[in-house]
């Protein structure tokens, strides 16, 4: 007797018909998709149910692009009006000075979005000076170039709208509000400030 030679085939109990039979069931399907030349049953592709794949569709909105009432973006060429989230007042320039007023009264309230060196800046397109700070940090509205200290970008806040950020030497400052003799002013704040407002930008 060989014992070297290996049984090709398990030894199956000859009261168990059903188990043999589906045994060589088994086999003959793998015989014959080994005939059309599929080399392994795990690399057939499977195809979605239905089910699946109307699922898949149902989900598509999660990729479809921004919806109304989203964060809006200043970019050059456009007008827009800046509005505050939390007091729905618009920064606005009346008689040479930067406040914060409720739409429809006197003053400009429109700005036209600039870039320069990839910062953004906001002209008044009633004045034709830039939104800007001066010396003290205070927003003004006096220069007619986009300079240096006209010169901001914005940081978008998880819950919509955005901070609006200028330069302070090497880094940014937020626009908030500081109190000057008992008058609350615009201005870039930094370190141990107030927190910036949160703005949004309606285009016109």
């Amino acid at each position: 007797m060989d014992f070297n030679r290996v049984d090709p085939e398990p030894i199956l109990d000859s009261g168990d018909d059903l188990t043999a039979r589906t045994a060589n069931m088994f086999r003959a399907t793998i015989s014959a998709d080994s005939l059309d030349g599929d080399d392994s049953i795990a690399d057939t592709p499977v195809t979605p149910s239905e089910t699946v794949a109307a699922d898949l569709r149902d989900d598509s909105h999660h990729f479809d692009g921004p919806k109304s009432g989203s964060f809006l973006v200043p970019w050059p060429g456009s007008t827009f009006i800046i509005r505050s989230v939390s007091s729905g007042e618009v920064i606005t320039l009346l008689d040479g000075q930067i406040i914060l007023a409720r739409p429809g009264g006197k003053g400009c309230i429109y700005w036209a979005c600039v870039e320069s060196k990839g910062w953004l800046g906001f002209q008044n397109v009633v004045s034709g000076a830039f939104l800007g700070h001066d010396a003290k940090g205070k927003l003004c509205c006096s220069v007619k170039r986009h300079q240096g200290w006209e010169r901001f970008c914005l940081r978008p806040k998880p819950e919509g709208g955005c901070v609006l950020l200028m330069t302070h030497y090497s880094d940014l400052w937020h626009v908030g509000i500081v109190a000057e003799q008992e008058v609350e002013k615009l201005a870039k704040v930094g370190e141990g400030g107030s927190d910036g407002i949160v703005w949004e930008f309606v285009k016109v």
